[in-house]
């Protein structure tokens, strides 16, 4: 009995853990959201971040109560910390264009800076808003940090663009539904009715191409009438340039179908006229392409025959965080996967820890890998060939969404519920590490100017920041777990701060 007891006790502990236990109305205001603008700028080597701005808008379309990620998906992270009390209170992960540019050749021989966004619900006090990357072993590093301050002057509330919006389909409130909202490209203000019907078309795919047919109550679809000067979007083989709102092209790194856009700040700005979750660009064009980044946008052509696969495939990228299962020898993504790790996607595995992946779904008598033939049509394995290489990645089925356009495979099925459910207000299970901190010291700002918090887990240490060249330039005793340290004296330049033989870099501007 006491065994039993026992049992119970760590099974209750267990939940505890995992669940979302971060109180909304705690940490953040009701309506609006903070939305954070930089640049990323480097080349293959390397990046780093220039701040922006900060604005708040007036929507914010996500969960209130699954505000911890529980998926630890994408190649970059937004963290929320609580300035006060070192507390994690809101984090998401996503992808972005600039991190598939390191991969081309152009990135090995000039700079560019990219525009990048992210928004989180508008918090009531002040916060670190932190920007992480996900290195080539799999693991997140912060690179940036910025201290929001509500009180701060240059905070703006102004809306650049200011469009009427279209309900298309509405289920409920935005905080427990999975809200798109949809941003013409390439429309011009007598083709705005075209729009409409061409929105209309992307929410009947959604009616009818599963899992989403079987939760379409769970979606809502909106629509920002957003004109362009001209119609049509730029083609930069036939030379083609057009006024569009958006200056979305195809021929992304030179690829022919690959259409997307840079001007993110503007993507950003027509969609705040609506809370969302999802962005999705509906391009005025028949010719076949699109692109879709992980809770970044997606982005589609509205008039080819294939428009219809488009829309549910690149939504499989936006959305469930999905990659890509075909081979494609040359493609240079595939540089972004390192074989002797687990590829944070759900639908790859190099079956280095296959048990994590979906082993679960797989019958005892399927061997793994499993071989490519007929006898293993819609049977859940591990087929080799995905993420754009023929060999060393695997798959979980012959045929998905994400390989063909066949039906979505039963993992990403599965992943794509499981996407829906967090967006809803009932509460999700989270991993402990995602709720916990990752390390017992924090140092932000970074960069900083006048000052820095080192935030530790005990009271009554000692630190020391050291130059780059080695020397110890400042001693500093900390006194509380939140820890304010002026170092306006100090020249410009990289440093470390140590603490208990813990270390991290900041870099003094």
């Amino acid at each position: 009995m006491k065994k039993t007891c026992v049992t119970l006790f760590l099974c209750m502990l267990s939940l505890l853990l995992s669940a979302q236990s971060i109180n909304f109305e705690q940490y953040f205001l009701d309506e609006g959201s903070l939305r954070m603008d930089v640049f990323q700028c480097g080349n293959s080597e390397g990046s780093h971040y220039v701040f922006e701005r900060f604005v708040i808008e007036p929507y914010f379309g996500g969960s209130k109560v699954n505000l911890i990620d529980p998926f630890n998906y994408g190649t970059n992270r937004v963290k929320v910390i609580d300035a006060q009390t070192n507390t994690l209170i809101y984090s998401r992960g996503y992808n972005t264009l600039f991190r598939e540019w390191q991969t081309t050749d152009e990135a090995r021989e000039m700079e560019r800076c990219y525009e990048e966004s992210v928004s989180i619900p508008l918090p009531r006090n002040e916060v670190y808003v932190i920007l992480e990357i996900r290195n080539f072993d799999g693991e997140f590093e912060e690179v940036f940090s910025k201290l929001y301050e509500p009180d701060e002057m240059f905070n703006t509330t102004e809306q650049r663009y200011v469009f009427p919006v279209q309900n298309i389909m509405v289920n409920g409130a935005a905080d427990s539904k999975v809200d798109i909202v949809i941003l013409p490209e390439g429309y011009t203000a007598d083709e705005m009715p075209q729009f409409i019907q061409h929105c209309q078309n992307l929410a009947n795919v959604f009616a009818q191409a599963e899992p989403f047919a079987s939760h379409i109550d769970e979606f809502n679809f909106r629509a920002v009438l957003a004109p362009s000067e001209e119609s049509g979007i730029d083609i930069p083989a036939s030379h083609t340039w057009v006024r569009t709102i958006l200056n979305a092209h195809f021929y992304t790194f030179y690829i022919d179908r690959y259409c997307t856009t840079r001007n993110y700040f503007s993507v950003k700005d027509v969609a705040a006229n609506a809370p969302y979750d999802q962005i999705y660009i509906l391009v005025n064009s028949s010719q076949y392409g699109g692109g879709g980044f992980y809770n970044f946008y997606s982005m589609s052509t509205a008039g080819n025959i294939s428009a219809s696969d488009v829309i549910v495939h690149e939504f499989g990228h936006a959305f469930g965080g999905l990659a890509d299962e075909y081979e494609e020898p040359g493609n240079p993504l595939a540089l972004l996967y390192n074989l002797d790790v687990e590829p944070w996607e759900p639908n790859l595995t190099t079956l280095v820890d296959f048990d994590s992946k979906w082993a679960d779904l797989v019958s005892p008598e399927t061997p793994i890998p499993t071989p490519n033939n007929n006898q293993y049509n819609n049977t859940v394995g591990a087929f080799e060939g995905g993420g754009y290489l023929s060999h060393g990645m695997y798959r979980p089925q012959r045929n998905c969404m994400m390989r063909n356009y066949a039906p979505f495979c039963a993992v990403c099925y599965r992943t794509l519920e499981d996407m829906i459910e967090a967006h809803s207000d009932h509460p999700v299970s989270v991993k402990s590490d995602n709720v916990l901190p990752e390390s017992s010291l924090r140092v932000c700002p970074n960069p900083a100017t006048d000052f820095i918090d080192v935030f530790v887990n005990q009271a009554d240490g000692q630190a020391e920041i050291i130059d780059i060249n080695g020397k110890t330039v400042m001693n500093v005793k900390l006194d509380s777990e939140v820890n304010r340290v002026v170092i306006s004296e100090l020249p410009k330049g990289l440093y470390v701060l140590r603490v208990n033989g813990e270390a991290r870099k900041f870099v003094k501007q």
